[in-house]
């Protein structure tokens, strides 16, 4: 996968982005039809959130899609800077984070893995936030490196795993925003909650974070809009009983309600190639 990815970038920084998104298109199509495992973890996650049948398959080809346009946006990062941004971006809910930044309080600011989760980093770090994200590494080295590169030429500070405890809490004690993805718990000992009425286990360490430190939560998303342009969403914060016994379960609950919403309006831009409801 390493070359594939060092292949995509070369090819896309070589190209319009109209027409690397046009290859980038083949190729997801070629994955949706002859990677069996992937297309049918898909189909299978579509149908707790799209009823009719039919309408899944067609939503399930443009998740392959939208995740390949993803991709091609993440390899031209070089070409991203503010004029980019001001023609193809705009901000809903903004001065959430503008309100937080100007209090020096740091904010957990909690994702999914939907739209371009990336690119709204990138974008908050390019447009001058403190950013850093706690990121899950690639079995191949030389992958995970090639990623973090990335992240970090537009200004984003990675997070590894193993000092995820030690270095999120001091972030967000800086006054920092904290980047987490929470609705696929890795670490096997998050919180079971029920993703529309079907049980989840969903990680806790965002609610950890935030509890232990007094940190705001704010979920934000970043959703393709119109093919090339984006719209990056940032919520209310919720509202959680700072330091009580119940405020991670708290935090997670209100943010699950969020997610249902964003998964049920964005279907086709959930990138999850693994069966969610087991």
């Amino acid at each position: 996968m390493y070359y594939l990815f060092v292949l995509g970038k070369i090819i896309v920084l070589g190209l319009p982005r109209a027409i690397s998104y046009q290859i980038a298109k083949v190729f997801a199509l070629g994955q949706f039809y002859f990677s069996k495992k992937d297309r049918e973890a898909v189909f299978s996650n579509l149908k707790f959130i799209v009823a009719q049948k039919d309408k899944r398959k067609k939503i399930a080809k443009k998740v392959f899609i939208n995740f390949a346009y993803y991709l091609t946006d993440f390899f031209r990062y070089s070409k991203l800077n503010s004029k980019v941004i001001k023609k193809y971006v705009t901000f809903e809910g903004l001065e959430y984070v503008d309100r937080l930044g100007k209090k020096g309080q740091g904010a957990v600011l909690l994702t999914a893995h939907l739209g371009n989760y990336e690119l709204g980093g990138a974008i908050m770090s390019l447009l001058g936030y403190p950013l850093s994200v706690v990121a899950l590494p690639h079995l191949d080295l030389r992958t995970n490196n090639f990623f973090n590169k990335q992240r970090k030429r537009v200004g984003i500070e990675v997070i590894p795993t193993g000092l995820a405890v030690k270095k999120s809490i001091s972030a967000l004690k800086k006054g920092q925003f904290l980047a987490l993805l929470g609705d696929r718990d890795f670490s096997h000992s998050g919180k079971i909650e029920k993703v529309f009425s079907e049980d989840v286990c969903i990680p806790r360490g965002p609610a950890f974070f935030a509890n232990k430190t007094g940190a705001a939560v704010v979920p934000v998303f970043c959703v393709r809009e119109n093919k090339y342009y984006y719209r990056l969403i940032f919520e209310k914060e919720l509202d959680y009983d700072r330091g009580s016994k119940d405020a991670e379960e708290e935090i997670i609950s209100k943010y699950v309600a969020v997610l249902e919403k964003y998964l049920k309006k964005y279907p086709d831009q959930w990138y999850l190639f693994q069966r969610y409801w087991q």
